[in-house]
Order: C-alpha cells, then structure tokens, then sequence
C-alpha cells in the first residue's frame, strides 16, 4: 500500500479522531530510542568525507541540509580517539544560545553552557581551545534522494561552526529562502592543513517536496541524545 493512499485514509477519519492519532503520534516519537544508526557521514583527519559503507570522498559533497542543531559535549580528561565513551556533560538546542545541560547529564557541569569553566578558551588540557566540544550537527540529503534513501548526520568541528552560520544567515538574506531549500557545496577549507567544513549555495534544491516531508524525522535524530551508559564521571 503507497504512502500516499495510507495518508488519504487518515485523512479520511472524524477530526477528533484524526487530533487523538496526532497526539498519539507525537507520544510515540518522544519516546523513541535512537533510530540512527549507520547514518554518519565521517571527518577523517585526512580530510575526507566517510560514509557508513566505508567508501571515502575527497568531496566537495552536494547536498541539503535539512536541519542543524548545536550540541556541546564535555569529556573530561583528555580526548583519546581509540577509546569512545559518552559525554559526561552534553547539551543540544536547535538555537545555540539556548545550550544547557541535558537533565540526564551524568553529571551536568553548569546551569546553562554560556558561562561554564568548561565552555571558556583555553580550558582544554590539550591546548588553548576548550574543553568542551562545541558542534553542529546536520542532517543531510543527497540531491537525487527518495523516501527509501538514507538522511546521513554529519557534523562540523568547531571550526567549522561560524562558517555554517554564516551560509545559513547569507542564504536568508540574500535569496530569502531557509537553508534547506537550496542545494549546497559542503567541502574542506584548502588554506588549513586540519578537516575544517566550508558551505556554499550552488542553487535550488532539486527534492524540495521530499525535504519537506523529511524534516520532522530530521529533528527528531539530530536531538536524540547519547547512550550515556559509558560515560566517564570525574
């Protein structure tokens, strides 16, 4: 049975009946657990996009961003790529001045990221950076995307964050559209020896109405939260 005829049905219910499945659809989405899984498009060190296939891409990748949120996460100690633990600290928002801990934290380090020790420069054991991950996470479509075909997240290092600001904020106000309805050049910054992320306009999104259906699920994944399970309590 098509998507398509499964909606007309619904449709086709009493309002309050249609009003009792929307909230039951909301319940359920809340309660989910993660429904990620291989879904990371990968920064190696060397400055290559890696998909959950293990094929690599020297890129630069067409894509649209569906959606981005801002996720901050604290590891105490310092940062060991062979070992994977879980933040002890982690907040995410869809708006970055709004970054608090999560509530299941294991052990939340402030009341709001904005003022925390751990949110300062030079606070990181490793250098003058922070000690706290600072990050946006995307959710991405390839441009020849269906309803069958994976949304991939993929994730900016710092320094990458005021780039993707300013590609969103100059699509506004330049063409007056949101990011996610145009296509977009995601490649590695050539003048730095690090994988920093940069972001281009290269035109209108060829699967708009596609996107569109698609950017509840997109939220929903970019804010589920960590298995907080191996999280290293300091």
């Amino acid at each position: 049975m098509s998507n398509d005829l499964i909606q007309a049905m619904g449709n086709s219910l009493p309002a309050d009946v249609r009003e009792q499945m929307a909230a039951s659809v909301a319940a359920d989405l809340a309660r989910l657990g993660s429904t990620g899984g291989k879904d990371a498009i990968r920064i190696t060190q060397d400055k290559k996009f890696q998909f959950p296939d293990d094929t690599t891409s020297d890129g630069p990748l067409d894509l649209i961003i569906v959606d981005f949120v801002y996720r901050n996460e604290y590891y105490p100690g310092a940062y060991n790529r062979k070992e994977v633990v879980a933040p002890t600290c982690f907040a995410v928002n869809d708006t970055q001045t709004l970054l608090a801990p999560s509530p299941n934290s294991p052990k939340p380090q402030h009341d709001k990221c904005n003022g925390c020790q751990w949110d300062k420069y030079g606070s990181s054991p490793q250098g003058d950076g922070k000690a706290c991950k600072n990050t946006v996470y995307m959710a991405v479509l390839q441009p020849d995307a269906t309803e069958e075909s994976t949304m991939f997240v993929v994730k900016t290092s710092p320094t990458g964050i005021r780039y993707i600001n300013n590609h969103v904020a100059k699509i506004g106000r330049t063409v007056n559209l949101p990011v996610w309805a145009v296509l977009t050049k995601m490649y590695f910054d050539p003048n730095v020896s690090y994988p920093s992320l940069r972001f281009d306009m290269i035109g209108p999104n060829p699967i708009l109405e596609e996107t569109q259906k698609r950017r509840d699920e997109a939220r929903h994944r970019l804010l589920l939260e960590p298995d907080f399970s191996s999280a290293v309590v300091a």
